[in-house]
């Protein structure tokens, strides 16, 4: 009897002693346990055959999914609201546009309003007696007119030989490069061209061109409008894009032009023609001519979507004149600030160990505590997907590189369904063929 009742209080002592570091186990020890803890979910599973092969079928389903021509009318909204989507349109629209005040006083745009093509010429002779460094006419000239206002117009731009002249890229019946739309252009022009690389006119405009070259004239390079611009204006800022020939380069927008912001001076018509601006504006500047009526929201002629619209997503009304756009590249190139691009092998590598991450934890679950699988998965999506989203904004603000997320966002969101295809195939080919798997039928 005492002999038990002896080792019933050790078994009891021993017992006390066992919780009592629980009891008094210091705030980070607890901690770090209960991190070492939400780690080995992520990574208890992480090596094992199923959890890489669930992977790959994530991505085989990604392609096949890419196949499937989705015409299906209820889903094309859907397809509509997401396809002109970035996630760094958040950064343009809500952080971008507070951070930066300043007022690029090297280019003045000059509005051309509703004039003809005698009123035109008439205000860039105006504009070229402050002697601007180089203007350029941000209108293409496309055929014949009055012949008077032609010639006129062809004068002028024959006097000033620091006139840059807009046209588009496109390619003749031969199959050529060619600059077109511009009747006054002749060999002797200067010119460059004025198309942005997008699909529609409702599409945001988040590239251009530097250069486009001929596909069977190696020689034959055409300058963008802004190339051509800077060519003559800055030297050392021609440089940095002069060997950028078919290059689809990142637009940084840094500055706009609103009621609330003017971040570069837009010039009406009657304001230069009667002598209304400082000398000092113009003169040894740029010069842009355009249709600009950046303070007038609802005019949306000449206006484009970009990604410094307020509204990021199911976007409405252009918020951009095209020459505020020429003149954010021409910012961007002179102030050398562009945004580098993780490759494309990057963010499909970032996309697979990303996915690999995830599929180890959801299969950790879908084992283990398959009752609280389904909210387990839902809560890590929706957090993975925030996080991020906020990690490449934050990366885009602080580093100005861009990561396309895009890819492993969707593989989170594949993961959880393709578990239930490839435990399905898992089983059978288990049955069949003694494949190993950590699935076992009716395992939950």
């Amino acid at each position: 009897m005492s002999d038990h009742h002896e080792n019933s209080d050790h078994n009891a002592e021993s017992h006390q002693k066992s919780n009592e570091p629980n009891k008094k186990r210091p705030f980070h020890k607890l901690i770090g346990h209960h991190a070492k803890k939400a780690g080995s979910k992520f990574t208890k599973y992480l090596t094992e055959r199923d959890t890489i092969f669930a992977t790959v079928w994530v991505f085989i389903f990604i392609i096949l999914l890419g196949k499937i021509p989705l015409n299906l009318g209820v889903l094309n909204p859907l397809k509509l609201g997401l396809k002109d989507f970035d996630f760094n349109d958040v950064y343009y629209s809500h952080v971008g546009n507070e951070q930066r005040n300043d007022i690029d006083k090297n280019i003045i745009v000059i509005n051309i309003g509703d004039a003809n093509r005698e009123g035109i010429a008439m205000l860039v002779e105006k504009a070229a007696s402050y002697n601007p460094k180089v203007m350029g006419l941000d209108v293409l000239l496309d055929g014949e007119r009055d012949p008077t206002q032609d010639s006129i117009m062809r004068e002028v731009i024959n006097k000033n030989k620091n006139l840059i002249l807009a046209v588009k890229y496109q390619e003749d019946s031969n199959g050529k490069l060619i600059g077109g739309h511009n009747f006054f252009k002749t060999d002797s022009s200067l010119f460059g061209f004025v198309n942005f690389p997008y699909n529609s006119e409702a599409e945001s405009i988040r590239y251009y061109y530097p250069f486009k070259k001929d596909a069977h004239d190696q020689h034959n390079i055409l300058p963008s409008f802004t190339s051509a611009i800077l060519k003559l204006y800055d030297s050392n800022a021609y440089k940095r894009v002069e060997k950028m020939v078919d290059k689809k380069v990142t637009i940084v927008y840094s500055r706009k032009v609103t009621e609330k912001k003017k971040q570069y001076l837009v010039v009406e018509p009657e304001t230069l023609m009667s002598d209304g601006v400082d000398s000092s504006a113009l003169n040894g500047k740029i010069v842009l001519f355009a249709y600009a009526t950046p303070f007038n929201p609802m005019d949306i002629e000449d206006k484009k979507f970009t990604p410094m619209n307020e509204k990021y997503a199911g976007k409405s009304i252009p918020d951009m004149n095209g020459i505020i756009v020429h003149a954010n590249i021409i910012s961007m190139v002179m102030e050398d600030n562009f945004i580098k691009k993780v490759p494309a092998w990057g963010n499909l590598l970032l996309a697979i160990l990303v996915c690999w991450l995830h599929m180890s934890f959801f299969i950790h679950y879908y084992l283990e505590s398959h009752i609280w699988f389904h909210l387990a998965a839902k809560i890590a999506q929706v957090l993975s997907a925030i996080f991020f989203i906020w990690l490449g904004i934050e990366i885009y603000t602080r580093y100005h590189v861009k990561v396309d997320m895009k890819l492993s966002l969707v593989t989170i969101a594949l993961a959880v369904d393709v578990i239930y295809f490839y435990e399905a195939w898992a089983v059978w080919f288990h049955r069949k063929s003694g494949y190993k798997t950590v699935f076992k039928p009716h395992h939950h």
